[in-house]
């Protein structure tokens, strides 16, 4: 699997991309969007989104979310690293890795030599905002190292939640790499390698995705499916609940208003949901510039201008509620929830509009 003999440096690329919300997204698509071929398969995916309200009764965990879909999320799968034609996906145990070798910084070696991203989940505590505090686990990428400096580099949503890249040394990769409970290794550790494929943007698969996105459920989400057979459960384990496309926007306002009655079932003060939605705003506006630079889609300077004004009232939303996590400005929530209305329904009219123009 890995190629022999050990470079002292090798960085793997990474683009900089236009999206925040979810790490593992961002991830996949700093590799991928290198490529025109990548960038041709980014646009005609990541289009219907999904959101879930989920209560775990035994751990007491919260969360309500929404990510594009399929998702990329680390250890949910079928995910969009397993369908992606361009990458070669595999996982290792944590224990074949340290009974192979002395530490886990020599594995990262011989796995990038061999031109491997790795994903695994690593103790946080060399962040700045942990301020060396241990305890708190959370999937990272790790994508070079330099032996000189005996530095790795990897990339996350680090400090505060933004995404970004970062360096640490040996010493604290194999720490944090230890740090992480045995329980939470049923995930291993993944290895991603870019290959090549042949692959042709079809123009009729983003219309159905757009149609479906409007009017979610008309179809058979088979991997929603086998992933969550139940669209609702509430059971002793555990409540779920889950929303797509359009569908999100309620439960943005459920979130909103469980904020105003104090309903701590769902997580307070999360703004990532909302700047998933600023996410998907984005890559709508830059696939319909892609298709009409390459003739799947007629030219329309309104409709061009609606999905920048769409977007441009997203970020508003989004800003608004981090200034409600600053200030605690319960009017601002109300505010938010009438805004939220408008948008959904401006995104309704504009994305029935992009189906038009899609030859």
């Amino acid at each position: 699997m890995f190629q022999k003999g050990i470079k002292s440096a090798r960085i793997l690329p990474l683009a900089d991309v236009g999206i925040r919300a979810w790490p593992e997204q961002n991830f996949l698509f700093g590799i991928l969007s290198g490529s025109e071929d990548g960038r041709k398969w980014i646009y005609n995916h990541f289009i219907q989104m999904r959101g879930s309200h989920y209560i775990g009764y035994q751990w007491d965990a919260k969360d309500a979310s929404i990510t594009f879909y399929p998702y990329a999320i680390h250890y949910l799968s079928p995910n969009m690293f397993d369908l992606c034609p361009f990458v070669e996906k595999n996982m290792i145990p944590k224990s074949l890795i340290l009974g192979m070798f002395r530490s886990f910084h020599e594995f990262v070696i011989h796995a990038i030599d061999g031109g491997y991203y790795i994903s695994t989940f690593l103790d946080q505590f060399f962040r700045e905002d942990m301020r060396g505090h241990y305890g708190f686990h959370h999937p990272t990428f790790i994508y070079g190292y330099d032996g000189g400096e005996r530095i790795v580099y990897i990339a996350d949503n680090f400090e505060r939640g933004k995404y970004g890249t970062k360096k640490i040394s040996y010493d604290q990769l194999d720490r944090a790499f230890r740090l992480v409970p045995d329980d939470m290794w049923k995930y291993g550790v993944y290895l991603y390698r870019v290959t090549s494929a042949q692959y042709s943007f079809v123009p009729g698969y983003v219309k159905e995705q757009l149609m479906d996105y409007i009017a979610p459920g008309n179809g058979i989400c088979y991997l929603n499916r086998t992933v969550c057979p139940e669209s609702f459960h509430d059971g002793s384990d555990y409540l779920n609940e889950v929303f797509f496309g359009v569908q999100c926007y309620d439960l943005l306002d459920h979130c909103f208003q469980a904020v105003i009655r104090q309903d701590d079932t769902y997580p307070s003060k999360d703004w990532r949901s909302l700047v998933q939605l600023c996410d998907h705003k984005y890559l709508m506006r830059r696939r319909y510039q892609y298709m009409m630079e390459n003739g799947y889609a007629a030219e329309d300077d309104v409709l061009l201008k609606d999905l920048e004004e769409l977007e441009k009232e997203c970020l508003i939303a989004q800003n608004m509620y981090i200034k409600y996590t600053v200030t605690d400005d319960i009017k601002i929530i109300e505010r938010l929830r009438e805004r939220i209305r408008k948008i959904r329904q401006m995104d309704i009219i504009v994305t029935e509009n992009f189906i038009k123009r899609i030859l």
